[in-house]
């Protein structure tokens, strides 16, 4: 059995895990499209980057698994980071200013389905959880009887 790999083979893995940074890419731009929709604190922000991370870091090792017989070389890390930046320079920088524009309208519908949700909820809360009200007539008619 081979152990090592030619330069070709090395080339081709290269060039795959520049691929992974489109997965990546759509990823972050999930990530800040979020940012900018609700604006949001240090913790948040820090637990979004702990995501982006930990799935870049599960991607790579899953090409490593699936492409490169298990081995995990730098250059896989590098060639991931190059189509990420690609990705962010063209494709991302497009689509980045067409959620700008969809920002508003996202923005409203979100806050309309929000409302929607609350007065369900209200709804469904008030059915299940005692009302002061309620429980001062139920109580009055379990005094009656």
């Amino acid at each position: 059995m081979e152990t090592f790999f030619t330069v070709q083979e090395q080339t081709k893995l290269f060039l795959g895990s520049c691929l992974l940074g489109l997965p990546l890419g759509i990823l972050l731009d999930g990530f800040r499209f979020l940012r900018m929709l609700w604006p949001h604190r240090g913790i948040a922000v820090f637990l979004e980057d702990m995501c982006f991370s930990a799935t870049a870091m599960l991607l790579l090792q899953c090409y490593a698994t699936m492409f490169a017989r298990g081995e995990l070389r730098l250059y896989y890390a590098l060639g991931a980071l190059l189509g990420l930046i690609l990705y962010l320079m063209t494709i991302g920088a497009v689509w980045s200013r067409m959620l700008q524009r969809c920002k508003g309208a996202v923005q409203r519908a979100c806050s309309r389905i929000c409302c929607v949700l609350c007065r369900n909820w209200q709804k469904i809360r008030l059915k299940f959880v005692a009302n002061p009200k309620k429980q001062r007539k139920h109580g009055k008619m379990q005094k009656n009887t």
